[in-house]
């Protein structure tokens, strides 16, 4: 593992189950990822929402469903609370809060949302973010521009969506706005194909990108959600990459993509130097990355 990260030098490593064991194990784990870093140090991130999304055990603090009829400003110790937990093993982001609105008990979404009101999904999701930076872990806002709608699964399908952008803008997109204002790190793109938008699903769309840049005038980074779902199964690994990049997607993430991330890589710095990706496109993600990484850990000292 320790070779990959020399050879890939990833933005950011993601934990899994799989990679989950003690609490010690975990700290020496991702001690070593941060040691490798040669110029700034990966994210190391995990989906800890809570609820039935909880990969660290211990975690103090409950899911978004059972915390939907607390008041903001407890829902925001709650989430300090949990980013101090996590930060103790070494964790310094979140793929979460899920900024979904479960709009039925049947949406995939129900047990992972604050709710099915926008406005007051708004209101928790600003309250999560502010208190998971006040104790010190970055937030991705997921699963934009919203999962709530369906009861597909997107692990397992391509959930659709039958929505105008005129529509979202009054309803899902408000939990979203509220996490931009909030300054949240990230924002995570899902696997939804918004019929009426595109005929890609959002994670590799240019039109879902432009809602979220110049609808929702968000700049910092966006993030795609594992490439390697059963969403996307239709789709070859080096097809998403091509797709995400001419998206605009600034992070690419995958648990597994059936090749070498290397290849991946390398298939992306070709295409540059063909001249089908400019430098300044890669430059545009290349900043927003290190201007987020720098408010959160300092770059190492130069020996």
């Amino acid at each position: 593992f320790s070779s990959t990260l020399d050879t890939i030098q990833p933005g950011g490593v993601l934990f899994v189950q799989p990679n989950i064991g003690s609490p010690e194990q975990i700290s020496t784990y991702i001690s070593a990822i941060h040691a490798s870093g040669k110029h700034v140090s990966p994210f190391v991130g995990v989906d800890q929402e809570g609820g039935p999304v909880t990969r660290v055990p211990g975690d103090p603090v409950p899911g978004a469903s059972s915390m939907a009829a607390l008041p903001d400003p407890h829902v925001q110790k709650l989430a300090r609370e949990r980013a101090k937990f996590l930060g103790s093993f070494g964790f310094n982001a979140n793929f979460a809060p899920v900024a979904d609105v479960a709009y039925s008990a049947q949406s995939t979404m129900a047990w992972r949302a604050f709710g099915n009101n926008p406005k007051s999904v708004a209101a928790k999701i600003a309250a999560m973010v502010e208190g998971s930076r006040d104790g010190g872990i970055a937030s991705a806002a997921k699963h934009f521009p919203g999962h709530g709608r369906t009861t597909v699964d997107s692990h397992f399908g391509l959930p659709t969506i039958d929505l105008s952008f005129e529509e979202w803008i009054e309803s899902d997109a408000v939990p979203f706005k509220a996490a931009i204002d909030e300054g949240v790190e990230m924002i995570m793109l899902g696997h939804l194909d918004y019929t009426q938008w595109d005929d890609v699903p959002a994670s590799i769309s240019k039109v879902a990108m432009r809602h979220l840049r110049e609808d929702l005038a968000y700049d910092g980074v966006a993030i795609t959600d594992d490439l390697g779902m059963g969403a996307l199964g239709a789709w070859s690994a080096y097809e998403l990459a091509d797709r995400a990049v001419d998206a605009g997607l600034d992070l690419l993430m995958w648990t597994s993509a059936g090749v070498a991330f290397r290849d991946l890589i390398q298939h992306i710095e070709q295409r540059v130097e063909k001249g089908d990706v400019s430098e300044e496109r890669i430059d545009q993600s290349a900043r927003r990355i290190l201007l987020m990484k720098t408010e959160w850990f300092p770059f190492p000292e130069a020996s």
